[in-house]
């Protein structure tokens, strides 16, 4: 069977995860969440990558799924453990040697964000609940609370440092 490991976005709380792990173990794969230091000032993306890359430890045919910030950290793991396969979920995904701060300029987000939201109809101004826990049942988004922790500066300022996307890949922005 395959194994899973999950890297969660902002934050670090591989809590994210949680209904998601244990459907996968009852179906025979292996599954694992990471927890990241997102709330240490003093981590960036290569202790994140280090912690990811401790939870694959052994484990064969890792697919590697990423979400959100976590998209900064798995080409990283990706290109020194040799995954088999890497999935992004609604994550940025790096130029090599880009660091996550620079990426909100570089693709563009703002103007994307608010042009969305106004053909969807929606409100231009970002709220975390409505951008990211709009389609979240409030017993769920309560659930996750106190394993919420703000992310740490530290991170947008590291260099996400992986040669390139293997041949084969199609990327898109």
């Amino acid at each position: 069977m395959t194994s899973f490991v999950f890297v969660p976005g902002a934050g670090g709380s591989a809590w994210y995860w949680s209904r998601v792990v244990p459907l996968l173990q009852e179906a025979g794969h292996g599954a694992v969440a990471v927890d990241l230091a997102g709330d240490d000032e003093n981590a960036g993306l290569p202790e994140y990558a280090r912690l990811v890359e401790a939870a694959i430890g052994d484990r064969p045919d890792v697919v590697l799924v990423a979400q959100s910030l976590g998209g900064f950290t798995a080409p990283m793991v990706g290109a020194r453990t040799g995954v088999a396969e890497i999935v992004f979920v609604n994550a940025m995904i790096p130029n090599p040697g880009e660091t996550p701060g620079a990426w909100w300029g570089n693709t563009g987000w703002e103007d994307a964000r608010k042009s969305a939201a106004v053909a969807g109809g929606y409100r231009t101004e970002f709220d975390i609940g409505g951008y990211f826990l709009h389609d979240v049942p409030p017993e769920v988004a309560a659930e996750g609370e106190p394993y919420q922790r703000p992310e740490a500066n530290a991170v947008f300022a590291s260099s996400c440092d992986f040669a390139g996307w293997p041949a084969g890949y199609l990327l898109r922005r």
